[in-house]
């Protein structure tokens, strides 16, 4: 049974406001999906890291420089020279096929230095390769092996 004091298409307007609806939940949907989806190739990206080493570094040549990379080398044993007056610790880092002057402005990690102090000599440094051919440094980050402890703090 009808009632004659509705109109015939009164019904019709329901199906095409659920339609909207789902529509709307749709495309608000696919957006955050889509944001998602960025954040997590951009966070995929930062974690990646990746590094050079010594020869691979003096292969890029001209193009590398002024790029900022990581280079990964050991420390070359006598290379490492106190902070002068700018604060600026000198050494150079090596592989098998090279030798990569460095230059590091700052507080170097516990762990650096030389294989017979029973510190790390495998470094990766993080800067910027200058014109004049040396590495400048600003984070240096020191490999280690399973048997890492820290250092002892001597009491006060």
């Amino acid at each position: 049974m009808t009632d004659a004091s509705e109109p015939a298409g009164a019904a019709a307007p329901e199906p095409i406001r659920n339609r909207l609806l789902s529509g709307k939940f749709l495309f608000v949907g696919g957006a955050l999906a889509a944001a998602l989806g960025f954040l997590i190739w951009t966070a995929t990206q930062g974690a990646a890291v990746y590094y050079h080493t010594v020869s691979e570094l003096h292969a890029k040549g001209d193009e590398i420089q002024g790029v900022l990379v990581r280079v990964n080398g050991i420390v070359v044993d006598g290379s490492i020279h106190e902070a002068d007056a700018n604060g600026v610790i000198r050494f150079e880092i090596e592989d098998d096929t090279g030798v990569l002057p460095v230059a590091f402005r700052g507080s170097p990690p516990d762990l650096f230095g030389y294989a017979e102090e029973d510190k790390y000599s495998d470094v990766i440094a993080e800067g910027r390769l200058l014109g004049t051919g040396v590495f400048e440094a600003r984070n240096l980050i020191v490999k280690h092996g399973p048997e890492f402890e820290p250092r002892e703090i001597p009491a006060q």
